[in-house]
């Protein structure tokens, strides 16, 4: 591999690193203020149970979506994008490879 195509992977981990410490920070933001509105309508333990599994599948989507290795980068900055937690302009950086991919796979 040569220095110039090492050197854009590089740059497109180091853009990709960016994006979803955005993302994440966004939708853990969103769960949060979320678990908020909903523990604040709790009135039995049913309701606590309730919030207690859906904070757990949360953990387990969240946990999952942003374990991320570089095999799987597209793909996962894809989903962030389809998800609205990214934009594409906010990864106009990337080589345009790659960014071309992102936005494919956003179209999915």
């Amino acid at each position: 591999m040569n220095s110039n195509t090492q050197q854009s992977l590089d740059k497109d981990q180091k853009i990709a690193q960016e994006g979803l410490k955005k993302a994440y920070a966004r939708e853990t933001k969103t769960l949060v203020d979320e678990i908020n509105q909903k523990a604040s309508q709790i009135t039995d333990i049913n309701d606590i149970w309730a919030l207690s599994d859906y904070l757990n599948s949360q953990r387990y989507n969240i946990e999952g979506k942003y374990d991320f290795g570089e095999s799987t980068s597209v793909f996962v900055l894809a989903q962030l994008v389809k998800e609205k937690w990214l934009t594409l302009d906010e990864l106009s950086d990337l080589t345009p490879s790659t960014r071309a991919k992102v936005a494919a796979l956003a179209k999915m």
